[in-house]
């Protein structure tokens, strides 16, 4: 049993290693996009008097993509802002099942979330929404965003049978202060 959990963890994080990597070089290209579209406005407004138009509405899409596909790498790599005042006094099978309290709540706050943008993408699809400037829908975006909260859910779920098996084998779950983005 334990050689199919073992072989069933390494499919896993590698299928996650690849996603991960995906979502981060997309996020990659979104910043870098970001960065050319400020330059090329700064150098139209203020060397040739002409900004771009809708670079406002440009630049909002994609820092929410962006902020959108790094999420559920953040999530499954648990690399979100925490104080850990108390970690050092739990055991690590208390460790264990302090993450699978936390990474529990976290996966069902973010379930919610991403089915109540569901909802607000399919509203925005169904109503022909568009952005103010450029005219531009803004479903596409929504669906985008909803689908990364999911993701980074299903990734919290994973994370959480991760430490499902560490509550009954604490000798295995690597230390606190061992893990490193």
């Amino acid at each position: 049993m334990e050689v199919g959990i073992t072989t069933w963890c390494r499919r896993l994080e590698r299928g996650g290693s690849f996603l991960a990597r995906l979502l981060l070089a997309l996020s990659a290209l979104t910043l870098l996009a970001m960065l050319i579209l400020t330059c090329a406005d700064v150098i139209g407004r203020y060397l040739l008097h002409a900004p771009i138009n809708g670079k406002t509405e440009l630049t909002r899409l994609m820092m929410a993509g962006l902020i959108a596909a790094t999420l559920p790498v953040i999530s499954a790599a648990g690399g979100h802002i925490s104080v850990d005042l108390f970690d050092r006094r739990f055991s690590r099978r208390g460790a264990a099942i302090r993450d699978l309290f936390t990474d529990a709540i976290a996966a069902l706050a973010l379930g919610v979330l991403a089915h109540w943008l569901l909802f607000r993408a399919d509203r925005l699809l169904t109503r022909g929404y568009v952005s103010d400037f450029l005219h531009l829908p803004l479903h596409p975006m929504a669906f985008f965003v909803a689908t990364m909260v999911a993701a980074a859910s299903l990734a919290l779920l994973a994370k959480l049978a991760v430490n499902l098996y560490y509550v009954w084998h604490p000798e295995l779950r690597p230390d606190d202060r061992s893990v490193i983005l």
